[in-house]
């Protein structure tokens, strides 16, 4: 629904790629889910519910009157950005006009830079405004993809006010998905109950005696004819005891009417949960099973699509990626091991590690030439901060110099440092716009990842994508290893690395200039601090100044550790007075 550049588009192109895949708008939600029931259209992307604005009832609605099964969903972080026409300033705008709810989340961004919001019907339909009638002093909040499509500039980006803004989209077809064995999935159902006593926590103790995890419960009114309509028709095809529906309400009760919707993990599939819906099925006017599909934007059954789309995933046989890891120190050594357990993967660095990557199971490779020959899925670059902008110019370099059907045009590169804000504006200001770009940050090494990952933080941003599947893929098979998966921006982390990372660095390279030693009364609290000292000077004093370098953050914090540390000195010596 939406202009060309509206977010569900984007959400279309995160979730299914850009290739094969064509996004057809509709002016109202109500004429895009009556293009998929007229067939005009395969499939329907729909939002579903926004962190700050809550539940899109209407899409419910309209779900439950045609229909539709979902059969994926995907959260897509909402980044508004300001557009206007090519040569405009920020300070020469006038008015920034959108659709009311993205000029209420940008707010303070607009009362900040003196800018007039002014309402329109949609975020990418302001754009189009704008660029069709050539309105010179008017802005537009919407995303990056409406500035493609309309050819407008982009003044700035990321200026909402809540970084927590993520809208969770759902994609809908006309008969349910099946699952392969092995896929981590979500059922989402809906059901009405008799207005009696304990009604709902009859309801809701189907899925707590049988350990099922429910993601979300949620009540709201339905419209009296919708509902007649439901659990008529729910009545006619069931075996459910007709007397139940017949109880006398009151006119109170018929004004009010609820729907439950209720999310678990799990699949319909499984016999807790077969045994639960029979259960609840017992209790309820109206039942209805929304979907059961996979869940963190995975696709499977699509294959009635052909090579268009996404083709069924095999969970228990993923398929074999090439891999590069560029920069194979130890970090690149510890990553590259795992990662040639279920990929091909090759390697490059500076010096010749030849021996130690054949131990590993990896392919080595002489030069960076050689590497981005291997036809790669995936380039994952592991150097110093100090080299990583360098080491880019190159990549790119060699890429420029490649026939434009060369694999290595379409990669997915992949940092791995340990500063975000850095590595994001590199990419994107050197790699060409067919590359995709991950930023991440795994928050462990070979010394505190030994004994395995599970539980160990990776940090990572999803900064640009055309191809979603390949990058879902390979987040995956961090996730299978047992990581804790922490979708954050590359500037909320450096912000909050600052106060963990770099202090942790800090007072380990603190402590141990006091050369402080084992003693028979150890505390575990100073068992604690000599470990903290082991463990960040094992790292180099290069990796360590690089932190307070390329983080800005960084200076702040120290100029705060300096500052409490005299304000306690000076507490401390005038309590001695």
């Amino acid at each position: 629904q939406g202009e060309k550049g509206a977010y569900s588009e984007q959400a279309t192109y995160a979730l299914m790629g850009r290739e094969g895949v064509e996004a057809v708008g509709y002016p109202s939600f109500d004429e895009a889910f009556a293009a998929i029931s007229n067939g005009k259209v395969h499939l329907l992307l729909v939002p579903i519910e926004n962190t700050l604005g809550g539940t899109i009832h209407a899409n419910c609605d309209l779900q439950l009157q045609h229909n539709l099964f979902i059969i994926a969903e995907h959260n897509l972080r909402i980044r508004h950005a300001l557009l206007a026409l090519h040569g405009s300033k920020k300070e020469e705008l006038k008015k920034v006009i959108s659709h009311p709810q993205a000029l209420a989340q940008c707010n303070s961004y607009l009362k900040s830079n003196d800018l007039v919001g002014e309402a329109a019907y949609d975020t990418a339909g302001s754009a189009k405004l704008i660029a069709e009638g050539q309105l010179k002093g008017v802005g537009a909040i919407c995303s990056e993809l409406a500035a493609e499509h309309f050819g407008l500039e982009v003044l700035e980006k990321g200026i909402e006010d809540d970084q927590n803004n993520f809208t969770r989209f759902i994609l809908l077809r006309a008969h349910p998905v099946s699952l392969p064995p092995g896929v981590p999935c979500k059922t989402s159902i809906v059901f009405s109950l008799d207005n009696i006593a304990g009604a709902l926590f009859k309801a809701l103790s189907v899925f707590a005696l049988r350990d099922v995890d429910l993601s979300k419960i949620e009540s709201r009114p339905c419209k009296t004819d919708i509902m007649s309509k439901l659990e008529r028709l729910y009545l006619s095809m069931s075996s459910v005891d007709i007397t139940r529906a017949k109880r006398h309400k009151s006119s109170d009760e018929n004004r009010f009417r609820y729907l439950f919707y209720v999310d678990f993990l799990a699949s319909v599939e499984d016999l807790n949960v077969s045994n639960a819906l029979r259960h609840l099925q017992e209790m309820t006017t109206f039942f209805r099973v929304l979907g059961s599909f996979p869940r963190a934007g995975s696709l499977v059954g699509l294959e009635h699509l052909g090579n268009r789309i996404a083709m069924p995933i095999t969970p228990s046989k993923p398929p074999k990626k090439r891999i590069g890891v560029l920069g194979f120190g130890t970090f690149g050594q510890f990553i590259a091991k795992k990662l040639s357990l279920e990929h091909d993967v090759f390697a490059s660095s500076r010096e010749n590690y030849s021996n130690i990557a054949s131990n590993c199971g990896v392919t080595w490779c002489d030069s960076l030439d050689d590497l981005l020959d291997q036809q790669l899925d995936v380039l994952i670059i592991s150097v110093s901060i100090f080299s990583f902008e360098g080491i880019v110019r190159r990549v790119c370099s060699s890429i420029a110099a490649k026939d434009a059907s060369d694999l290595s045009q379409r990669l997915l590169v992949v940092d791995v440092l340990s500063v975000k804000v850095h590595t994001k504006t590199t990419l994107l200001s050197l790699l060409p716009e067919s590359c995709d770009i991950l930023c991440t940050h795994p928050m462990f090494g070979p010394q505190s990842g030994k004994h395995g990952w599970t539980g160990l933080p990776f940090v990572f941003e999803r900064v640009r994508l055309n191809n979603a599947r390949r990058c879902e893929d390979f987040l995956k098979w961090w996730e299978r290893q047992g990581c804790r998966m922490v979708d954050m921006t590359c500037e909320l982390h450096d912000e909050v690395s600052a106060g963990s990372q770099f202090v942790t660095h800090l007072t380990g390279r603190i402590l141990e200039r006091l050369s402080l030693r084992t003693t028979p009364i150890d505390t575990k609290g100073f068992e604690s601090l000599l470990q903290l000292v082991d463990n960040t000077c094992a790292d180099s004093f290069d990796l360590f100044f690089a932190l307070f370098k390329y983080n800005r953050n960084s200076a702040e914090q120290l100029a705060a550790i300096e500052g409490a540390v005299k304000d306690v000195s000076s507490k401390l010596r005038d309590k001695c007075k």
